[in-house]
């Protein structure tokens, strides 16, 4: 392939939010690899909207994705004038620079409205998207868009790929990469060695506190999970708390959060997310914000509380429009409540404390959960697959065959003047 027509693969992308900008990354990684391992010469250019995380894999960034999360009516109403100007901003990127592949990750609401207007403005550029949009919870109109606009679609539940193929999709489940990162990080995790690292006491428990990726997610949901470890400092002071602060969060909006409820110094450590699937895998009970991180403690076998709170003025909306009634993830795969769900009115002090104080004396309640999500949740995932490297060799391939149809196309159009050229010297013969 080095003498080919084309030598650079110019690749869009665009993951609007903290795990998206971590998926992209690491398929941008992969794909590097790839194409270095295959000795092809051919110049990887991608580009478009990420975080921190995809700046650093070497995505030319044209939007940073970070704090663009949305959660709730609220957002969206606020923020609606930026996303139209986004959009508009992206697509002429798009017309301008023509990629010959978009990546879409999760973010359906500006994602797919992207894809259609490449199927209008760029025909011949293929669409991949990865984390498929959960249209079995909401907004079930997307599951008839999606095949119109999308050459190739890789959920990340398993149960998707069947919704999505009935449904006309080209679509492969080809694992989850929470599950599949975890699978490699249990090959070399050592709890001893782990609680040396974080400075704590592995004869005590330890509780992980999760609040959120998202501001307004800490904004409801910290409060709650620093009053909850301070009434059950009360009672049970030999237990350790360890608060994991996402990259999307500032550290100081953390830091006022502390001082504001007095906790002292001792009380809670506070970690970046760097080390999150050790952490997941390290504590007796994580505490948690509905989220992917639900999933990675699910794939710990880390016994799980979820919560989640909204403004009351919206919170009937949520209802309103939601298909299900589970909002963890664990629990949707399962089709069963294995992890307590604190929602709204019930996402109070008292509820935290009181199942965590039941779960630390009753152990075997403990092992029968971390059973549960063994074999109902982990086991279904794959985690034997990896997704990541999946998805950077489908990438590889759809522009090796694009690649290989303009070279063909080429020899043709050059064996037809040939052939022309033959034929008028006939005729004047």
């Amino acid at each position: 392939m080095s003498n080919s027509l084309f030598s650079e693969l110019n690749l869009f992308i665009c993951a609007g939010e903290a795990s998206g900008d971590s998926h992209g990354a690491e398929i941008i990684l992969a794909l590097k690899e790839l194409l270095n391992a295959s000795d092809s010469n051919i110049n990887l250019k991608a580009w478009g909207m990420g975080g921190a995380q995809l700046k650093e894999a070497g995505l030319e960034i044209i939007q940073d994705s970070t704090n663009l999360g949305i959660i709730g009516i609220a957002d969206i109403i606020k923020n609606l004038l930026f996303f139209i100007q986004l959009e508009k901003r992206l697509i002429q990127e798009l017309i301008d620079r023509k990629p010959q592949i978009a990546l879409f990750i999760d973010y359906p609401g500006l994602n797919l409205r992207l894809a259609k207007a490449i199927k209008k403005h760029l025909p011949n550029c293929k669409i991949i998207y990865y984390v498929a949009p959960q249209v079995w919870a909401w907004n079930e109109g997307r599951l008839k868009q999606i095949p119109n606009l999308v050459d190739r679609l890789f959920p990340i539940l398993p149960f998707e790929e069947e919704l999505h193929k009935k449904a006309g999709t080209s679509v492969k489940y080809v694992g989850n990469p929470s599950a599949w990162i975890i699978g490699q990080v249990e090959k070399i995790f050592d709890k001893q060695k782990f609680f040396d690292f974080m400075g704590f006491d592995l004869n005590k428990p330890l509780i992980g506190i999760f609040p959120g990726s998202r501001n307004r997610e800490i904004d409801y949901m910290l409060p709650v999970f620093l009053e909850a470890a301070k009434e059950l400092n009360k009672t049970n002071p030999e237990i350790q708390f360890l608060l994991v602060r996402a990259n999307s969060i500032k550290p100081k909006k953390i830091e006022e959060y502390l001082k504001k409820h007095k906790i002292k110094e001792d009380l809670i450590k506070v970690s970046d997310s760097k080390y999150n699937h050790y952490i997941l895998k390290g504590l007796d009970i994580a505490w948690l914000t509905s989220g992917t991180v639900t999933l990675e403690a699910a794939c710990c076998e880390t016994p799980l509380i979820l919560g989640y709170r909204e403004n009351p003025l919206y919170w009937p909306f949520y209802l309103l429009v939601r298909k299900i009634d589970k909002i963890g993830l664990p629990n949707i795969i399962a089709d069963e409540n294995i992890c307590p769900e604190l929602l709204q009115e019930n996402c109070i002090v008292e509820n935290w404390v009181n199942i965590t104080k039941q779960w630390l004396s009753e152990p075997e309640l403990l092992d029968n959960i971390k059973k549960d999500l063994r074999e109902k949740v982990k086991a279904k995932l794959k985690p034997e697959l990896d997704p990541t490297l999946y998805i950077a060799q489908e990438i590889q391939t759809i522009y090796q065959i694009s690649q290989a149809s303009l070279i063909n196309a080429s020899h043709i159009k050059k064996q037809a003047e040939i052939n022309s050229a033959q034929t008028k010297k006939q005729y004047k013969n």
